[in-house]
């Protein structure tokens, strides 16, 4: 139920701004978009895909049927008209191919009992999160031979970051930024900074520059400005949550394993990244009071305190967008702050993508789905639910994409298409599974961030413990 409410309003959001989902098989009814013009009478679809109509959208096989698999992220509905969107074209493009779209839920804990039995879909989804683990199933198709006949897709031009965590060293068997290519992205999700401009207006603080990322020093000072308390001393505001421990510790030049990513770090400068990372994540909390313990948050995370105005900054995806658009208060966003090694890697971005089952019947005709998806008519269907960014640069900068997206606001948009261009994937790229992080990093930290001194412990002797059972796991 709590899933459902939160994402009621997203849900209508999508459809305010997408015009062209109703219906939930991808036949492409005119009549359902007719209210959704611009002023030359055209429909958004009809506008996007006039643009590409000199492209050759070329399918040669027999009509069929293929299948696909997409997961539940932040709710059926949501997911489902979002993709919808992009189907319609798709069959407009291709009338030979009908495309089953199945949701599944618990996909990431589920599907691979699928892909192990060979119950696999024609098109699945394949979050960056789970790459490493299901390429070793020798399930996904080699796409490089496809990649390189297409003329659809041109991938000098798309973001790296959302390719290289879809490539796999087939012949040696590890995960490989020059391996072959199994899956292409759906989107890339940079993280940035939200801000809630009422309280940066009460606390007299101006706006975070846009176009500057703020230094861990600078942004402590903002937090603190920006953190309101009751006439008790009482905080009934904080000013930050959803700290990027990552980030930090990237931007600091630290990381959480060695290059090879077998064991805890030996690298005295990668290990001074990493302590220096945690140690402004622990003063945050104990210290500096800027960002709020679990006394404060009941249960509730980063999105839903600034959605509830108890914080007046939060650090989260793109993907927030849409439930944003729904406040009260006005809002924007800003890059996040990092430290100044690398402050390019401020945070993660995350993303999913498509592979082809590599035994599917319709080989072809799955690919030319995973093409259009990657494809720039794909992604500017999908960017205009305004639930994502394209994957191409230039078609973020756009002026009707940016017009469109800065009268839903944020102002800010070019935000989430700069730090898409260096934000890298997740801890979860790492390695097959995250023992290592749980177990060696993630069930100590509580202690760090302890309101009581007698539980809490240093970062040195934390990093110790982390290292001792890293290593372990691994």
């Amino acid at each position: 139920m709590e899933k459902t409410n939160r994402f009621f309003g997203l849900s209508l959001c999508v459809s305010a701004l997408f015009g062209l989902l109703a219906g939930c098989t991808n036949t492409y009814d005119k009549s359902s978009s007719s209210s959704q013009t611009n002023e030359d009478g055209k429909t958004t679809l009809e506008e996007i895909m006039e643009k590409y109509d000199s492209l050759p959208y070329e399918y040669e096989g027999d009509a069929c049927t293929i299948t696909m698999c997409h997961w539940d992220g932040i709710g059926t509905t949501i997911e489902r008209q979002v993709i919808q969107a992009m189907l319609q074209g798709f069959k407009l493009r291709y009338p030979k191919i009908d495309v089953e779209l199945e949701i599944l839920s618990d996909y990431e804990s589920t599907y691979p009992s699928r892909l192990a039995a060979g119950n696999v879909h024609d098109v699945f989804l394949m979050p960056d999160g789970s790459f490493n683990a299901w390429a070793k199933t020798n399930t996904c198709l080699n796409l490089d031979q496809f990649i390189d006949a297409s003329e659809l897709i041109d991938m000098d031009e798309m973001y790296d970051t959302s390719l290289v965590r879809y490539r796999y060293d087939l012949k040696n068997a590890k995960p490989s930024s020059s391996g072959n290519q199994l899956a292409l992205p759906k989107d890339i999700g940079p993280t940035v900074m939200y801000y809630n401009k009422a309280a940066f207006d009460q606390a007299g603080v101006n706006y975070p520059d846009p176009n500057t990322i703020l230094s861990c020093d600078d942004a402590t000072e903002l937090w603190k400005s920006v953190t309101m308390k009751d006439k008790n001393g009482n905080v009934t505001r904080y000013g930050i949550s959803g700290l990027s421990i990552e980030g930090l510790v990237w931007s600091a030049g630290g990381d959480f394993l060695n290059p090879e990513r077998t064991a805890f770090p030996t690298d005295p400068s990668t290990i001074a990244g990493l302590k220096r990372g945690y140690q402004y994540i622990q003063d945050a909390y104990v210290t500096n009071f800027i960002t709020p313990p679990v006394e404060f948050t009941a249960g509730s995370d980063g999105a839903m305190l600034f959605s509830q105005q108890r914080v007046a900054c939060y650090i989260g995806l793109k993907a927030n967008v849409t439930s944003f658009r729904e406040l009260s208060f006005d809002w924007d966003i800003c890059p996040v702050p990092a430290f100044e090694v690398n402050p390019g890697a401020n945070a993660w971005s995350g993303s999913v993508g498509y592979s082809v089952y590599n035994k599917s019947k319709n080989i072809e005709a799955a690919w030319k789905l995973v093409e259009y998806i990657a494809s720039r008519e794909g992604q500017e269907l999908l960017s205009a639910t305004g639930f994502q960014i394209p994957c191409y640069p230039d078609l973020g900068y756009d002026e009707r994409y940016l017009t469109r997206e800065k009268e839903n606001k944020p102002k800010n948009v070019e935000v989430f298409l700069s730090s898409a261009e260096t934000q890298p994937a997740g801890l979860w790229c790492y390695r097959d599974t995250q023992t290592w992080k749980t177990q060696g990093y993630d069930a100590t930290s509580e202690l760090l961030m302890s309101s009581d001194p007698s539980k809490r412990i240093a970062v040195d002797e934390f990093l110790a413990e982390a290292k001792a059972k890293v290593n372990g796991s691994l």
